[in-house]
């Protein structure tokens, strides 16, 4: 799988190879809810933090491919909760 930043638009294709960007993106959302989606047409997934996706359906709805969403988010294993209580990596 391939990953994007959206803030300087590397592409990674594991969490070793993470840009400082992703890194502090993700260390910010320690206990929150983040979203790995996959846009309708695009191949790499992106990352976005609840507040992000609430303003992006504020705008439009979203044409996706993929959608996976986990709470509790632990920036140091890159693992969550998904919604059938399972814990679960983003990277997978």
């Amino acid at each position: 799988m391939e990953y994007i930043c959206l803030t300087c638009q590397q592409i990674v294709e594991s969490r070793k190879d993470l840009c400082t960007h992703l890194q502090q993106f993700f260390a910010s959302l320690q206990g929150q809810k983040i979203w790995r989606i996959r846009f309708l047409h695009r191949y790499a997934y992106e990352f976005y933090s609840d507040l992000q996706i609430k303003d992006l359906l504020s705008e439009q709805p979203l044409m996706v491919s993929e959608v996976m969403c986990v709470e509790e988010f632990d920036p140091r294993t890159y693992t969550g909760v998904n919604t059938m209580g399972k814990s679960v990596s983003i990277f997978e």
